[in-house]
């Protein structure tokens, strides 16, 4: 038995996507974004049960990822977003990806690969229209690989994509400044005779701009897990968390005043403290750095982290909760009586993003889905 556990609540999921495709026109296709074990989450069953929810497309990093999903039984569209280079094109055409695509290396690559297959391969042409990352920077590029293309007779062209850099934050001047740089490639590929997919918008866009900025398609990450992209970002829109974490109480003792807790002896009692460890810490990805500015909620209140987190222990005090006791539950992500934390608070302590938070649960935390529909079966 394992006492820390990362409970995904497939329910949150389908209300999040539910709440999500709400903001957009009827014809808008919906990616879920699955990156990174779908921000922690656990792929398999996080993305069939958005495909149930509605999402039509998925998008991951990495070739790796993209194959997981096809060897579980996922036929749907996956494009993968990461950017394809001549060595990932056999995996790509086996496995029936669509890549994003940039040079006309990669471009070939995937024509001749294809050709070899005698199969048809699909791409999407990333334009970067400020983020600096990757993609084609210009129009002229963009134009002579269009032209490499309509000699590729089994590469097929099916999306143009940008991404947004600040479409969570207020202010929208750049982000719309990308939107009109992106209407200019897309008018180019149009001119050509070519009517790719158009996605630009991720949760921030979609959040606040679906009206002007959704294009075709949009691409769904942290909103669907249940998290806005910023401080003032789509709250309008309720998001459940989908990511419960838990620990159970495996110690309780009381120390006296002078007495130190953990590591470096950096906590001292001030007077009689009760002392409750709880085995979960940076081993599992609840980061090292929140020591001394963590709470963690124990019947339903508030105890404060004391002393250095460890690998895998942590201490807080529970002097002013009653009857706190060995096996009780400790949640660190999620609601407990009238209070909840969120990963947003546990950002705010380690310094970082909610999406770090998330990612940084370690595999050795197992992740226990609930109220699925399709995923589970």
């Amino acid at each position: 038995m394992h006492p820390n556990k990362a409970m995904i609540d497939l329910a949150a999921l389908r209300h999040n996507i539910g709440a999500l495709r709400h903001q957009l026109p009827n014809n808008v296709i919906f990616m879920a974004v699955m990156k990174a074990n779908a921000y922690g989450h656990g792929v398999v069953p996080i993305a069939k049960e958005a495909l149930h929810a509605g999402a039509g497309y998925l998008g991951v990093a990495m070739v790796s990822e993209g194959v997981a999903l096809r060897e579980s039984g996922v036929s749907a569209p996956i494009l993968v977003m990461g950017g394809a280079i001549a060595a990932y094109a056999p995996d790509i055409v086996a496995y029936d990806l669509e890549a994003t695509v940039y040079t006309r290396d990669a471009l070939m690559a995937l024509e001749t690969e294809a050709a070899a297959a005698k199969k048809h391969v699909g791409i999407h042409i990333e334009y970067d229209t400020g983020m600096n990352r990757i993609g084609i920077t210009s129009l002229a590029e963009l134009q002579s690989l269009l032209r490499a293309l309509q000699g590729c007779g089994h590469v097929n062209l099916c999306g143009l994509s940008t991404h947004f850099a600040v479409s969570e934050i207020e202010d929208k001047t750049f982000t719309q400044l990308q939107a009109d740089r992106f209407i200019e490639a897309a008018s180019l590929v149009r001119s050509m005779g070519l009517h790719p997919l158009l996605h630009a918008a991720n949760s921030g866009a979609l959040l606040d701009m679906p009206d002007t900025l959704s294009f075709d398609m949009v691409r769904a990450g942290i909103a669907m897990y249940g998290y806005h992209p910023g401080p003032g970002c789509g709250r309008r829109v309720l998001l459940r968390p989908v990511l419960r974490l838990t620990s159970l109480v495996n110690t309780v003792k009381t120390i006296r005043p002078g007495d130190t807790v953990s590591y470096g002896r950096t906590y001292t009692a001030p007077k009689d403290r009760r002392i409750a460890t709880i085995p979960i810490g940076y081993g599992d990805g609840y980061m090292r750095c929140m020591s001394h500015k963590a709470n963690v909620l124990l019947h339903g209140k508030r105890a404060p982290v004391v002393g250095v987190i460890c690998m895998d222990q942590l201490m807080v005090d529970v002097s002013d909760i009653i009857n706190v006791a060995v096996g009780d539950e400790a949640v660190l992500i999620g609601s407990q009586g009238g209070d909840a934390i969120t990963a947003e608070d546990l950002a705010e302590w380690a310094g970082t993003i909610p999406y770090e938070v998330l990612l940084a649960i370690s595999p050795r935390v197992p992740r226990i889905n609930m109220n699925g529909t399709c995923a589970l079966n």
